[in-house]
């Protein structure tokens, strides 16, 4: 699920963009069948939990302006934008995981600290420690929902998709970062389960010989069938 909570002004993550990127990367992956993607564009914060009540995501993608030590930033209703108690957001998703939620992708600038919180108690989180640019973003989530999709685990699939950003030009200094809660380990962790994995088909091995039928025979001792050693 991508809540996309930022408005559409200069030096804000491009919401839309990321989601057709995501939804792209999915779809043409081996195990789409296994995800479903929903976004809800121009999201306030009063919308986060009216939606994780009605069921909760096994990944929830935020995509939002951060700012240094203010948070997230989340739609108001004249518009603008205003930051949200971390706190408070980390009480509420953990609420959740005994539900399903696996994976927190905070898509913003600064939210190391936020992701810290938050991985005392869910599976993993993914969280940057300083200010990311749009098309950065843009290349991560390509590529990280692409590794998800093809059956890789989230620690594989976030190292993947680290690579592939820095190939792209993104500052290695401000990548994302993936925090696993304490027990948990993100190279195991997958989100393609074994029901939604198609078991390979063995061909039938068959003998090889020049079509003839053989039968095994017992070999007749020498003076005739009666005679005993």
């Amino acid at each position: 699920m991508v809540q996309a909570a930022s408005p559409r002004v200069p030096g804000t993550p491009d919401a839309g963009a990321e989601y057709r990127e995501m939804h792209r990367s999915i779809t043409y992956a081996q195990y789409a069948h296994a995800f479903t993607l929903e976004s809800l564009q121009a999201a306030q914060a009063r919308d986060l939990p009216d939606r994780l009540i009605r069921g909760a995501p096994a990944v929830l993608h935020l995509s939002a302006r951060g700012t240094p030590g203010g948070g997230l930033r989340f739609l108001t209703d004249d518009g603008s934008d205003a930051p949200i108690s971390d706190e408070g957001l980390c009480k509420l998703l953990t609420e959740f995981v005994a539900e399903g939620l696996r994976l927190v992708v905070l898509s913003a600038c600064w939210t190391s600290k936020l992701a810290q919180l938050l991985a005392e108690t869910v599976p993993c989180v993914i969280g940057t420690g300083g200010p990311i640019t749009d098309t950065s973003c843009l290349d991560y989530s390509r590529t990280l929902y692409s590794a998800l999709a093809h059956g890789r685990s989230v620690g594989k699939a976030h190292s993947i998709a680290v690579g592939a950003a820095e190939m792209y030009g993104a500052d290695s200094d401000h990548l994302p970062e993936l925090l696993a809660a304490p027990g948990v380990f993100a190279e195991a962790l997958h989100l393609v389960g074994a029901e939604y994995r198609t078991p390979p088909t063995r061909d039938t091995v068959k003998p090889r010989g020049s079509g003839f039928s053989w039968r095994l025979r017992k070999k007749t001792l020498p003076g005739g069938p009666d005679r005993r050693p």
